[in-house]
């Protein structure tokens, strides 16, 4: 039986969260849910902690959420950020990986590190579609490589019309009229965006602008969206506020 399957079986078995912890990648430490409320959150207690530790390397925290939701929590995240390590989450009989990302608002501008590529990644993976990395070194905007142009439609995008935008599909944009379009932001509804601009901006929520709305490139939606749970950004989002 694979990891994977042990982590879904041991979900399977309770109406409560389990949790546990991934030894070297290879091995399940089944815990203790010690949390008050282990029908909607979990706590592994600091001395399965220390005996995980001493067996192995910890590479990965698991649990499950008993009603069918598939992305981590506002408290998941603000817990996966302390502890530095992937999360396994098991629901509605399935099982996904999360890389421990920066909390989406707030990140300070480096490119190629944590920039609006960065930000548009981490937040599908947080939703549940994961994207490659590119190589990108700086000014690429400006040698006619076109990061978005080139690589969207390869992964899984198509352009579509801004009537029929939906929450989750990106928004490509130039930074001036007779640039190339060079930024990437997500539409979350209500007139709202969420991206990360440029040096000396952090990572920001804030409404779709009237300036933003000219320089606008193209809308793009990813063949997956109807896996795209945005639950993902906006518990985050709740998390990164509290």
């Amino acid at each position: 039986m694979s990891i994977e399957q042990e982590c879904l079986e041991f979900a399977a078995a309770s109406v409560d969260e389990v949790c546990g912890l991934i030894i070297d990648g290879e091995r399940l430490m089944r815990c203790r849910n010690t949390h008050p409320e282990p029908d909607r959150h979990f706590r592994i207690s600091d001395d399965d902690w220390l005996e995980a530790e001493a067996a192995g390397e910890i590479t990965a925290v698991f649990h499950s959420h008993p009603m069918d939701k598939l992305v981590l929590s506002g408290a998941d995240r603000q817990a996966q950020s302390a502890t530095g390590v992937d999360w396994w989450l098991a629901s509605g009989g399935r099982i996904r990986k999360f890389r421990p990302v920066p909390h989406l608002l707030g990140r300070s501008f480096e490119h190629g590190v944590t920039d609006c590529y960065t930000l548009f990644r981490d937040a599908y993976h947080l939703c549940g579609i994961d994207l490659p990395d590119f190589e990108r070194s700086n000014g690429w905007w400006v040698r006619g490589e076109n990061l978005y142009l080139n690589n969207l439609a390869a992964n899984g995008f198509r352009e579509i019309s801004a009537a029929d935008i939906q929450p989750g599909d990106v928004i490509i944009r130039r930074a001036f009229p007779e640039s190339d379009p060079c930024h990437a932001m997500i539409w979350l509804g209500d007139n709202t965006v969420l991206h990360h601009e440029q040096a000396g901006r952090l990572s920001c929520r804030e409404p779709y602008r009237q300036a933003y709305i000219k320089l606008t490139h193209s809308i793009w939606r990813h063949e997956q969206c109807s896996n795209l749970d945005l639950r993902g950004v906006f518990d985050d989002i709740s998390a990164r506020s509290l």
